[in-house]
């Protein structure tokens, strides 16, 4: 009993004893810690804020200069720069070409977007002038333009009830106010904040305007479709009641103040409509960007925007955001400067002042087949690829395990081919085989193809045609010249999966005599089989 006493006494003192000892360890580790730190850190002294900002003017103020001021407003103003390092030779045919082709988009589509405001079309005209302007002047991005596009559909959500005037009224409020919204943004440097605007979110909303956009057109387009000249002659208006565009005032309305009605409802439809609106153009610039390798800042969006649609509220526009067909189509005419906008403003001005009357007859249901053509006109493109141990071939996007082939590249255009969506096709096409098509009309075809093929790693072409329920004769003459294109560039095409009409169209075309027999296959594996067995018996 002592002698467990005794035990415990020692173990209880043990213990005591190693407390201390744990300790003074600790305070030793952190004696050496401090000790290490005063002897190779460095201590840092609180400054006073009132300090801090002296600072930082005398570091400013010793900084400016004359050449600062410059750069600081080239950076603002890209215009200047691009004024002051403009190549006559080499950059004004393109831009001129481009701004044209794009002023012609311009108006039937501005009109177009214009319904969706629930105000007249004209209104559509007079935003696109005055935003190109805007755009020519601050846009920072090269390849888009500064012009009117979907986001306007909220606008779509004021009643309709209301009169023109006071329709038009709210229009101009809401762009001066998403002007405001975006111009704050740009001040406190606040363009990082559409990476939290994500890919599925912009999705999401894209989904639900294309859905109102389609199902507000119905009305519309369920009227008499026809012709503007046929309608102004027959006087189908007056005759029969459909609806025309009407007659549109020549020139610009002067400058008038926004009515600032309503500001607590429409700064909350501001806010949303502006970030939307810059995240969907910062996508579209930065794509651009990727391909021309230069840089994008969405603070300088932000600023391009703001003013575009701060200015353009005292001509009676509604907001803007960038659109993605006519930026598509101003970057593959030829464009090369900010200057694009400029000579698209200078044509649709002069449309403006002298010929809208040409205009007052166009039927509104054009306008609403417009909107509803843009939808239909761009159908998906797949990348297939083979589940291994079977003949299936799969979309590589929907199933990661597809395995593609070397020198096999496999696309599904999941459409017919017929005239809207060939353009669409063959840019696609040439894109997802590495091929980068250039539209320098001045060069002869020769020149363009040199060195056209680097990069390109693939020597056959398999176009699973199953989604074809018909092709026309556009369609047919489209494959038959990229055909012999690639044959020209030592690539292969193979077609899969046609169905009966599509073949019977075919044969009527003399499809096989300007290719070759044996371009079709029953399915997309035995075209496949039948490249690898060429390829492994070395029959390319």
């Amino acid at each position: 009993m002592i002698s467990t006493v005794n035990n415990s006494s020692c173990a209880d003192n043990f213990t005591e004893g190693q407390i201390p000892n744990q300790q003074s360890q600790r305070n030793n580790n952190r004696l050496q810690l401090q000790s290490f730190i005063d002897q190779y850190g460095i201590v840092k002294t609180r400054t006073p804020t009132i300090n801090r900002i002296k600072k930082h003017l005398n570091k400013f103020c010793k900084t400016l200069s004359c050449i600062s001021i410059i750069n600081a407003l080239l950076n603002r103003i890209p215009i200047i720069r691009c004024l002051k390092e403009y190549n006559i030779r080499t950059s004004l045919f393109g831009d001129i070409i481009a701004g044209i082709t794009v002023a012609i988009m311009h108006i039937p589509q501005g009109m177009a977007y214009g319904l969706l405001t629930t105000l007249p079309p004209v209104y559509g005209t007079f935003a696109i002038t005055s935003l190109m302007t805007g755009q020519a002047i601050d846009g920072a991005s090269l390849e888009y333009s500064n012009v009117i596009n979907n986001e306007s559909y909220v606008l779509s959500n004021i009643s309709e009830a209301m009169i023109i005037s006071e329709k038009v009224g709210l229009a101009t409020t809401l762009a001066f106010f998403v002007g405001m919204v975006q111009l704050t943004l740009s001040i406190f440097r606040l363009g990082f904040l559409t990476v939290y605007l994500t890919e599925p979110f912009i999705s999401g909303f894209t989904a639900g305007a294309a859905v109102h956009v389609f199902s507000s057109q119905i009305p519309s387009v369920f009227g008499i479709v026809i012709g503007t000249i046929i309608s102004h002659f027959t006087e189908i208006h007056n005759r029969h009641g459909v609806s025309v565009v009407g007659p549109i005032k020549q020139g610009l309305p002067p400058p008038i103040s926004p009515p600032f009605k309503q500001i607590s409802y429409l700064v909350v439809h501001a806010v949303p409509i502006a970030m939307v609106t810059l995240c969907i153009s910062i996508s579209m610039a930065k794509m651009f960007s990727r391909k021309h390798n230069y840089k994008v800042s969405s603070n300088q969006e932000l600023l391009a925007y703001g003013i575009s649609n701060t200015v353009s509220s005292f001509f009676q526009c509604f907001p803007s955001g960038c659109s993605m067909s006519r930026s598509a189509v101003q970057e593959g005419s030829g464009c090369k400067t900010q200057l694009v906008g400029g000579f698209s403003c200078l044509v649709l001005g002069i449309v403006i002042v002298a010929l809208t009357p040409l205009f007052k007859s166009l039927p509104m249901a054009c306008l609403a087949a417009i909107i509803i053509y843009y939808g239909m006109c761009k159908p998906r493109f797949s990348v297939l690829g083979q589940i291994d141990n079977t003949e299936i071939y799969k979309n590589i996007k929907l199933f990661p395990v597809a395995r593609q082939f070397v020198n096999i590249k496999i696309l599904r255009f999941d459409e017919s081919l017929y005239a809207c969506n060939a353009p669409f096709f063959k840019r696609k096409f040439y894109e997802l085989i590495g091929i980068k098509l250039r539209q320098e009309p001045l060069i002869p075809y020769e020149m363009l193809n040199l060195n056209q093929n680097e990069g390109i790693r693939y020597k056959y072409v398999v176009l699973d045609c199953s989604p074809f329920n018909f092709i026309d004769t556009v369609g047919v003459k489209l494959l038959i010249e990229i055909y012999n294109d690639l044959k020209k560039r030592d690539i292969k095409l193979y077609l899969s999966e046609c169905r009966y009409d599509v073949q019977h169209t075919l044969e009527l075309m003399n499809f096989y005599e300007k290719t070759a027999p044996s371009i079709i296959y029953v399915t997309t594996h035995d075209a496949v089989m039948f490249i690898r067995t060429q390829s492994d018996h070395g029959n390319d």
